[in-house]
């Protein structure tokens, strides 16, 4: 069992899915991946299995060469952006071999996206893909309006690493009992459309307005970095800054974390949610943010703010820090369950579906 992936930027998440596709479906998978203009520093360590091969290394009849030669029993490429790989994948689909594309596009139901859905159903649908794997309703909607039918339609494309993660949650019956800790985290990228001024606004609003004594720790990179800086000298003993870390780094974070903040203004999915749910803690995210309705319950184990707005976003980070030590465990409680309905085996199984169906249509 040969499975090629023709991928943008890997991520740590994206490892124990490749991981699961070696040790149980008992496949070599390859992954071509951009390793220029990157948006994290993040660079996979080696695995049994997996080959990780750059995208840079190949020139385009290389990369058709290369794929060709494999002659994977599997595909899957992540959306179109990329598009040295179209010409693969058509020559691959030709050839018989299923190509899962990998989508993370809400449906939002704008003019563009209703006239961009005729184009793409027309120009690449039929010709480059097979079947469609998304990671929500909103994103099932969009593959819909782009031309894929129900049967081609594959959900649970996207897992945090929840082996990793649950051991944070651990401490809602231990540590968090005895001394919960006061401290917003965000992890991600620094940047405007994570709404990192929305984030500092907000905080300053809570810490001002609202006397809040909770501190912020935010983690990542990005080009709002200067703007992070700036507003932690000025509040030194409020705000802690962290460069990108690793995952395991990053579940020592949740421990001593009470709650986490994505305040996006555009954010198809956000494994993030996945992860620090399933770590057990209390989220508030922003009306943005994909993964919203399948990690949040809004009053149970958090809350969602609307329109970009820094007084919402204060005003739940305000009800968040003044409720009990056991309404927040039960919170973050009530994340983990939900955390716990997607993970690394299952969204490897989805991607195998493909395989299956194809064979059942062949």
């Amino acid at each position: 069992m040969k499975v090629l992936y023709l991928y943008t930027e890997v991520m740590g998440y994206n490892l124990p899915i490749f991981e699961r596709l070696v040790s149980h479906y008992d496949a070599s998978v390859d992954v071509v991946h951009w390793n220029q203009n990157k948006l994290t520093p993040f660079v996979p360590d080696p695995a049994s299995g997996v080959k990780y091969h750059e995208r840079s290394s190949f020139t385009q009849q290389g990369l058709l060469d290369f794929a060709e030669s494999l002659s994977p029993d599997l595909v899957y490429v992540s959306g179109w952006m990329d598009k040295g790989y179209l010409p693969v994948i058509q020559k691959l689909k030709a050839l018989g071999t299923p190509i899962v594309v990998g989508l993370d596009t809400q449906w939002t139901g704008s003019l563009r996206q209703q006239i961009g859905s005729r184009l793409i159903k027309w120009i690449y649908k039929k010709r480059y893909f097979s079947y469609a794997l998304v990671p929500g309703p909103m994103q099932y909607e969009y593959a819909a309006r782009i031309g894929f039918s129900k049967n081609e339609i594959l959900c649970n494309l996207l897992s945090g690493n929840s082996r990793l993660f649950k051991h944070a949650a651990e401490s809602l019956q231990h540590d968090k009992q005895v001394n919960y800790p006061k401290n917003f985290l965000y992890v991600g990228r620094f940047a405007q459309t994570k709404g990192i001024d929305i984030l500092l606004e907000a905080f300053t609003l809570y810490r001002t307005q609202y006397r809040g004594d909770w501190t912020l720790t935010c983690i990542g990179n990005g080009p709002m970095a200067n703007l992070l800086e700036s507003a932690q000298q000025q509040n030194p003993e409020a705000i802690t800054l962290k460069a990108f870390s690793s995952q395991a780094d990053l579940v020592e974070q949740a421990q001593n974390a009470g709650a986490f903040v994505l305040p996006s203004r555009e954010d198809p999915w956000g494994v993030v949610v996945h992860e620090f749910a399933t770590a057990g803690l209390p989220l508030i995210l922003s009306e943005f943010v994909g993964a919203r309705p399948q990690f949040l319950i809004d009053g149970l184990n958090g809350y969602t703010f609307h329109q970009n707005s820094p007084e919402q976003l204060a005003l739940h980070m305000h009800q968040i820090a003044t409720i009990t030590t056991e309404q927040l465990l039960e919170m973050g409680r009530v994340s983990a369950k939900l955390g716990a309905h997607i993970n690394p085996e299952i969204s490897a199984a989805s991607l195998m579906a493909a395989q299956n169906r194809a064979g059942l249509n062949g």
